[in-house]
């Protein structure tokens, strides 16, 4: 199981403002998961980001400045303990489609999705991202 160098794009909408960031990362697949890795340079922080992505679900890791993890399965909402210098709390992931493609250039993941304040139930945002993954070389990392 080859680790491979990896170009991420992901391209974010959360209630109506559009964002785009590109990383630099590693791809491999494990156990018939795409695993794809990266660090986050926000700001003055730092989050490492582990995905883990098949054809049913995602689940997105991040430590660092951003701590969380968020499980993108269309069949079930799950509970999001979220941690960053701002914003802490749990909140309820309902993931409203959830779609996998392996084009010849790469990997596609979308996701679209609320997210609710998880002891009131009040909606905190919608949001829709797109990750595509490509492999500028060839070659491992």
């Amino acid at each position: 199981m080859d680790v491979r160098k990896a170009a991420v794009h992901l391209s974010t909408v959360i209630d109506g403002d559009e964002m785009h960031h590109d990383y630099v990362g590693e791809y491999q697949m494990r156990n018939g998961s795409h695993c794809i890795a990266y660090t986050d340079y926000m700001g003055n922080g730092i989050t490492m980001v582990g995905i883990e992505a098949s054809g049913s679900a995602m689940l997105l890791h991040r430590v660092g400045s951003v701590t969380a993890d968020m499980l993108f399965d269309p069949s079930m909402k799950t509970v999001v303990h979220y941690d960053a210098l701002s914003l802490k709390g749990e909140f309820v992931l309902h993931t409203l489609s959830y779609f996998l493609a392996e084009l010849d250039s790469g990997l596609m993941i979308q996701t679209e999705y609320d997210l609710s304040e998880a002891a009131s139930g009040e909606h905190i945002t919608h949001g829709r991202q797109i990750l595509f993954i490509s492999f500028p070389e060839d070659t491992p990392a």
